[in-house]
């Protein structure tokens, strides 16, 4: 047995040499590469799984405040027929990139007010549809102020546009298609794009004003996506029977802690910052409210983003079965004529 155990233990240590000889070979090396690339572009050329309802894919759950491995306020909305971004924080896109959504097919970007983190990525959005080969330029809606948003991100990426068609081809990008496309709307807006209905709702994020939040209505199932906001009474009347919501979150004992921790440690600006937020954010404690109003609600937009599993137990204190936390890369999927909920199917 020993002899056995040390064969075995020898032919390992041979076997990692043997490895790691391997992999220093250039000629190993580029059959690894080509294998890669193969699997890479088989799968983008194969695309996402696109069955009959709403998808939702987080393509960013996080706040302002800093958080690694989470990208800044972003939902996917996708049908067979449609596709729709909500917000686009920054590193989002990446993520977008990274999911196999089909980009060439996005349609709009619904945007929910103009603070920095729900609009960052709006031309990196563009871009990314662009070369992937949108034939329509990108529409861009929002409240108030979304024509000065949109131009001067044109205006800012000018030049950029004009180095990639340069270097591309006008073939392969038309200019036209580089350039956004902004619309402003109010609350009570309605787009009908086939059987997907899409109605903008007042959101509360004052002193930011006006926001938005927007529901989608698809074959008998429903989302609502808050944006930021407060629980108002818009929120419990658009969320009314809902399916699937999902809501900015604070945690507010998290928030309070930091605040208080910034301020013995003299970092009046940080408790300055900290207590201000807690203004114009849903508490966890408040969202509960919603917990007859729709089957599932998902806390997302999360401030603090929970870094580890304490911040994570207190961030989901008293939370309803039917209640759960966003972490990017999720998928949540409504099938049409259904009342199923489905989280990260395989």
């Amino acid at each position: 047995m020993k002899k056995f155990l040390v064969y075995l233990v020898l032919a390992l240590l041979a076997l990692t040499a043997l490895l790691q000889w391997s992999l220093n070979s250039e000629s190993t090396q580029q059959v690894l590469l080509e294998e890669m690339a193969t699997v890479a572009q088989n799968a983008a050329a194969r695309g996402i799984p696109e069955p009959d309802g709403l998808q939702v894919f987080v393509c960013g759950s996080s706040s302002p405040l800093p958080t690694p491995d989470r990208a800044q306020a972003c939902l996917a909305v996708v049908t067979p027929s449609h596709f729709y971004v909500v917000d686009a924080g920054a590193g989002s896109t990446n993520n977008l990139m990274l999911s196999r959504l089909p980009m060439h097919r996005l349609q709009a970007i619904l945007v929910t007010h103009h603070h920095s983190d729900h609009i960052a990525e709006l031309y990196e959005m563009n871009l990314g549809s662009w070369v992937q080969g949108r034939p329509l330029p990108l529409q861009v809606y929002g409240p108030r102020g979304m024509d000065q948003v949109v131009e001067g991100i044109n205006d800012t990426y000018e030049l950029d546009r004009g180095y990639r068609i340069a270097h591309h081809g006008a073939d392969l990008l038309p200019a036209s298609l580089g350039v956004m496309q902004p619309e402003e709307i109010v609350s009570g807006f309605v787009l009908q794009d086939g059987d997907l209905k899409i109605t903008a709702y007042h959101a509360d994020h004052s002193p930011v004003s006006p926001a938005l939040g927007y529901r989608f209505d698809y074959r008998g199932r429903s989302l609502v996506i808050s944006g930021d906001s407060i629980v108002t009474d818009d929120t419990r009347q658009v969320t009314a029977a809902t399916d699937l919501v999902f809501h900015d979150a604070l945690s507010d004992v998290t928030i309070s802690t930091m605040a208080e921790a910034a301020t013995q440690a003299g970092q009046d600006r940080a408790a300055k910052i900290l207590s201000d937020i807690r203004d114009y954010h849903a508490s966890t404690e408040s969202l509960l409210a919603l917990q007859s109003q729709a089957k599932m609600v998902v806390y997302y937009h999360l401030v603090p983003s929970p870094r580890n599993v304490v911040m994570e137990k207190i961030f989901s204190r008293h939370m309803a079965d039917n209640y759960r936390i966003a972490e990017d890369g999720d998928w949540f999927f409504l099938p049409a004529d259904s009342t199923d909920i489905i989280v990260n199917p395989d």
